[in-house]
């Protein structure tokens, strides 16, 4: 009996801690957009009018609301789109620079909201967590009013082909904006049906590949009369757009472009003499190059002709005075010899001489001895 109670008791506790784990686990992440349950996709994105009032408040925000168990911490992390905890209040101002990209709320059982908001016609998401539940909601806004105009021109184009030119209208944020009318005047040019002046509607989508005639979101096209030789001017005007907020860029309600039109075959002419005149002076050059090298090889060749006759003279001149120093080395050889020769012979005579005094003193001095008188040396 003891032992069946003890297993009802411990049955009893098991069953009451898997009814408190459940409580605490029970409710997974609920999202609502809206107000509704999240429903989007990448291709079907909630939309919402992007806030060219700068005051972000209901009518430009999509209200995001996650429940989830208490304590835990909810996660709303933003791409493309900007996040605010709470909506624009004359006390607590809330503008387009407000938003962040994420925000954590930790849960207190009931719903926790956060607004999103976007500038750009781009889906963009928020990807909101908490735990392992996951879920994304997809976001794209919606253009607003036009608050600039641009046009483009041809870069350059030549006389008798047909010109194009477009114009452009975007929001405050940039993006394009559909069927609005904007003014083209034309300076120096008209339109193909002789008007100076035109008004040109935004289009409403962008072509297909390769459908014609190509149609671009937020542009129009016009086609110009055949282009004549000159400079036009495009102004485009769009008396509609209004100032735009305080705190968001200046509005652009009119724009100027311009463009040359050239005329080719003139250009071509002209150039076609400047080749002739470039040749002329090239065959000029050529010619006095020519006739430079020419003076160069002479003057190259009488010099060293110059050199040759004065290497052979010069050559003569020096066999010459080698000959002269031969032959006065020569005579000098002779005139010593012979000197060699006399200075000998009268060595010798000197000899002989000196021989005949000496004999002459020895007889004188024998004689002087016989007969008694003085002798001499």
């Amino acid at each position: 009996m003891k032992t069946t109670k003890k297993i009802a008791l411990a049955t009893a506790a098991a069953l009451a801690f898997a009814g408190i784990s459940t409580s605490a686990h029970a409710a997974p992440l609920t999202v609502t957009v809206a107000g509704a349950t999240n429903t989007t996709t990448s291709a079907a994105p909630a939309t919402v009018a992007v806030p060219v009032s700068n005051v972000i408040d209901s009518s430009n925000t999509v209200a995001l609301a996650a429940t989830a168990d208490t304590a835990t911490v909810i996660n709303f992390v933003a791409s493309g789109v900007k996040l605010v905890s709470a909506l624009n209040t004359t006390l607590a101002p809330v503008s387009v620079a407000s938003g962040v990209s994420s925000i954590s709320v930790t849960s207190t059982g009931v719903a926790a909201t956060v607004y999103a908001y976007t500038t750009s016609t781009s889906v963009g998401s928020v990807t909101i967590t908490n735990g392992a539940y996951s879920t994304i909601v997809y976001i794209k806004g919606t253009a607003g009013v036009a608050a600039n105009v641009a046009v483009a021109v041809p870069s350059a184009t030549a006389v008798g082909t047909i010109p194009t030119i477009s114009v452009s209208a975007t929001d405050v944020f940039g993006n394009p904006v559909a069927s609005e009318a904007v003014s083209v005047t034309l300076i120096g040019a008209t339109f193909s049906d002789a008007s100076i002046t035109k008004t040109l509607t935004t289009s409403a989508v962008t072509s297909a590949a390769g459908v014609t005639p190509v149609t671009v979101l937020g542009s129009a096209t016009g086609t110009l009369a055949t282009a004549v030789a000159g400079t036009v001017t495009v102004v485009a005007t769009d008396a509609s757009i209004a100032a735009t907020a305080t705190g968001l860029p200046t509005a652009v309600k009119s724009a100027i472009a311009t463009f040359s039109v050239s005329d080719l075959g003139s250009q071509i002419t002209a150039l076609n003499a400047q080749v002739a005149s470039l040749n002329a002076q090239v065959a000029s050059l050529t010619a006095q190059l020519a006739a430079a090298n020419a003076a160069t090889a002479k003057a190259t060749s009488d010099a060293a002709t110059a050199a040759t006759a004065a290497a052979a003279s010069l050559a003569a001149e020096k066999a010459a005075h080698a000959a002269d120093l031969a032959s006065a080395k020569s005579a000098s050889d002779a005139a010593t010899t012979a000197l060699t020769v006399e200075k000998a012979a009268h060595l010798a005579d000197t000899a002989a001489l000196q021989a005949k005094y000496d004999a002459l003193v020895k007889a004188y001095n024998v004689k002087a001895k016989k007969y008694k008188f003085a002798t001499t040396k």
